[in-house]
């Protein structure tokens, strides 16, 4: 079985600060070793429980996408990582011949409390995202695409926030609970080296359950999906100049923009380009 590893970093062991997962911090050289051991912990429990070959792709959007540490990464895996993906950036990897999907490091929704850094997409431009006016996340678009093409949601890692809302669409899927948010950047945190023991054997339970058949297919969202973005801050004169030339495109009001799109690869990205529509002349998704 081929299973696919979404890892992000907000939802890392040990991390709870947006300084944390940027560039900037201080310990951000520390903080890719740890986000890349709890990624190899998900792939040592995938292969234990049978896999066949893992793919592992990037989601945590700094440094172009290029964070996990290489040579640390389990040899056995192959990642996706860069900026200029084809398709949805963050799912190029997710094909209709995996047999799972597995969401290492996820964090909550936009507008949760207390997720840990919780955010949809862009922290920087979003207030909330919702589809067919309800709020979602960045879970809800993996399990929706990998919905369309046949594959289950098995697993998810990161605070009590994430793993509950994985289990409201996905009710059989494995949660690995690593830290309890208490604020935005707060959290009880379980030290890594407990919590990597943890999301390996979330990930082994997770494909012995694809492989057996019992995991659930999502399938609960109908086409066309209707998205109504909330922006933290007005629209900028930029912004609206390179929304009027995309009829894809509506604005509601000066923080509220609304689209949609007939499958979720394009749905995300016609989403995410409204986090750098605020470049002149940006009109491409």
């Amino acid at each position: 079985m081929k299973v696919f590893i979404s890892v992000d970093m907000e939802g890392i062991s040990g991390l709870v600060r947006w300084m944390d997962v940027a560039s900037q911090g201080i310990d951000f050289p520390r903080n890719r070793s740890l986000m890349t051991a709890d990624t190899n912990a998900a792939i040592d429990g995938a292969f234990a429980a049978g896999a066949s070959e893992v793919v592992v792709e990037e989601n945590h959007g700094v440094e172009d996408l290029c964070v996990l540490v290489m040579d640390e990464i389990d040899p056995r895996c192959s990642v996706i990582r860069g900026a200029g993906r084809p398709g949805a950036t963050t799912m190029a990897g997710l094909t209709e011949d995996a047999g799972v999907v597995l969401l290492v490091g996820h964090h909550a929704s936009a507008g949760t409390f207390p997720g840990i850094m919780a955010h949809t997409i862009s922290y920087g431009w979003f207030k909330r995202v919702l589809l067919n006016g309800e709020v979602i996340g960045e879970p809800d678009f993996f399990s929706i695409r990998a919905g369309e093409l046949g594959v289950p949601v098995g697993m998810v890692s990161g605070d009590q926030v994430v793993a509950a809302q994985v289990l409201a669409f996905a009710p059989n899927a494995v949660t690995a609970i690593v830290k309890q948010a208490l604020a935005h950047q707060s959290g009880n945190c379980i030290p890594p080296q407990r919590a990597r023991p943890m999301i390996r054997d979330a990930a082994e339970q997770a494909v012995a359950l694809a492989r057996a058949g019992e995991l659930t297919i999502r399938k609960d969202v109908a086409v066309p999906y209707q998205f109504e973005i909330e922006l933290k801050k007005p629209l900028t004169d930029t912004m609206r100049d390179n929304l009027s030339s995309l009829p894809e495109y509506s604005v509601l009001d000066d923080h509220t923009v609304v689209t949609s799109a007939m499958d979720m690869d394009l749905g995300f990205r016609r989403c995410a380009y409204l986090g750098y529509a605020d470049t002149p002349g940006m009109t491409r998704y």
